[in-house]
């Protein structure tokens, strides 16, 4: 019973901006089911090629495409630096 998660679909991508540092944006990529994305690093020009060339659907954020879809907002709410950063407290 509840949600069953959507079968794998490679021609699914993601991006969600997580910041911008020294005019370079943060963001996280997911292909899929985004059970596993990467961080990455551009600036906003190579950005904007690289959201229009993997055609990416950008999600959390209220400007732009934003077809956010649950399971994929739910997949990449957290990220590995979090983990890092909760595993220092200790």
């Amino acid at each position: 019973m509840g949600s069953e998660m959507a079968p794998f679909d490679p021609s699914r991508k993601y991006v969600r901006v997580t910041g911008q540092r020294n005019g370079i944006i943060e963001f996280e990529f997911g292909i899929g089911d985004l059970s596993l994305a990467v961080e990455l690093m551009l600036p906003p020009d190579a950005f904007a090629e690289f959201c229009s060339a993997n055609a990416a659907t950008l999600i959390g954020t209220e400007a732009g495409p934003c077809a956010a879809e649950d399971d994929a907002e739910r997949a990449m709410s957290w990220r590995p630096s979090d983990v890092q950063r909760k595993l220092s407290d200790f």
